[in-house]
């Protein structure tokens, strides 16, 4: 029940809480207690997937030495960072020892939350329909957040954060979460019914959210993601796929032809115009210009400092993406922090490479984006990768493929004996 209620919380109402100095959600005292429930399989699932318990313990090492390097200057953003990065990983042994089932159908009730609700924010406004304490942290100003240019309270926002208060950390629950419903195979027909109702919701609200950093990869990799739903599906089955995807191809086509709205109009803007015109990422390579600049102007023990555990916390500005890590903990933290994803990402494609295309996007996502520093987004990653090292996930999809297989070759059959 704890495992169930922190999925649940952590994926739809991931900001329900207050502010008290720092935020304080639910969803981190649910993941507190059910870490202490699963704490005897943190350990075996970190050996079960090769190189993530030593990708880890370097990682934390560094981590940990640069916070005590840093202790006198430390801002409560950068002790919240740390702790994230630190024990989001952690999430892992929960989405190990979650019931399968049950877990899937906490993820589609989620993503039919977060992209009905962003779908209310787009027609109704984000600040009218906010809800303090469950849409987003009480005491916060909702309108201050990143939702888009001229924010909520002046003008009319580009992204739609949802309940996660940012459109980046709503687009990457939606780019987890749409794959692995994908290869899900219900075992009721309601509940086939809800998994078509999460992806049409999980694939609108990944539109609205507005996140480029997201929105890119998975484009990219959404040929690869219908292949490979083409490939689980019977001979049959396959063309009627084949039809439906040239069929909804063509009549959007159409209507991005000969449709005028401001809809239309404001998602060009978002995802071609403003790509487009600015050439630094949102000001991403001008902040690291200028660390660079920074750590060339260094004395070798200086840059011996750097290497080893990173620059001064207090002379760090602002920075994004995976490579911020190097300059935060050094040159060995930030290879370990890429060796836990990479090893977490190594053993999910192994197990199944259609539910860990989304685990992909995330990470190309993270490479230009700050937001694993935030939860839920990299808490939701580990929990997911969790999911799927379960043996049971493995079985559940290959009875499901070798069913499909075994219908087309029994077509296959048919027709030759014809």
């Amino acid at each position: 029940m704890l495992i169930d209620l922190f999925e649940f919380m952590t994926f739809a109402f991931p900001k329900a809480g207050a502010q008290l100095g720092v935020p304080i959600t639910i969803a981190m005292f649910f993941f507190l207690f059910a870490l202490l429930k699963c704490q005897y399989q943190v350990i075996p699932v970190f050996s079960k997937i090769k190189g993530l318990s030593t990708a880890y313990i370097v990682f934390a090492g560094c981590v940990v030495i640069s916070l005590i390097f840093n202790l006198g200057d430390l801002s409560s953003f950068q002790v919240t960072a740390a702790m994230v990065v630190l024990a989001s990983p952690l999430a892992v042994g929960i989405g190990y020892s979650a019931d399968l089932q049950r877990a899937l159908k906490i993820l589609a009730v989620s993503l039919i939350i977060a992209g009905g609700y962003a779908l209310i924010q787009r027609v109704a406004g984000i600040v009218t329909t906010a809800i303090p304490g469950l849409t987003y942290t009480f005491g916060q100003d909702l309108a201050a957040k990143p939702i888009g240019y001229g924010m909520a309270a002046v003008g009319e926002a580009q992204k739609m954060p949802s309940t996660y208060q940012n459109g980046n950390g709503a687009g990457l629950f939606y780019a987890m979460g749409i794959p692995i419903l994908l290869s899900w195979v219900p075992l009721s027909v309601n509940w086939k019914l809800v998994k078509y109702l999460a992806l049409f919701f999980g694939f609108f609200g990944l539109f609205l959210s507005g996140s480029r950093s997201i929105m890119f990869p998975f484009v990219l990799l959404f040929i690869f993601l219908l292949i490979l739903v083409k490939n689980k599906l019977s001979y049959q089955k396959q063309i009627l796929f084949l039809s439906a995807v040239f069929f909804i191809a063509a009549l959007g086509t159409l209507y991005l032809m000969y449709a005028n709205n401001q809809f239309l109009e404001g998602a060009y803007a978002r995802y071609i115009q403003q790509t487009a015109s600015d050439p630094t990422g949102a000001g991403r390579t001008s902040q690291f210009a200028l660390a660079f600049a920074q750590v060339n102007q260094l004395n070798e023990l200086g840059f011996l400092r750097f290497l080893l555990i990173g620059l001064p916390w207090n002379q760090l500005d602002t920075l994004e993406g995976l490579l911020s890590t190097l300059f935060c903990y050094g040159l060995f933290g930030f290879i370990g922090f890429l060796l836990v994803f990479i090893s977490a990402l190594y053993h999910s494609f192994k197990m199944n490479l259609l539910a860990s295309l989304g685990l992909v996007c995330i990470f190309l996502a993270f490479m230009v984006d700050g937001s694993f520093n935030f939860p839920p987004s990299l808490m939701n990653f580990f929990f997911l990768t969790g999911l799927l090292a379960q043996p049971a996930y493995q079985q559940a999809v290959g009875k499901s493929e070798a069913i499909s297989s075994s219908i087309g070759i029994r077509l296959n059959l048919r027709r030759t004996n014809g």
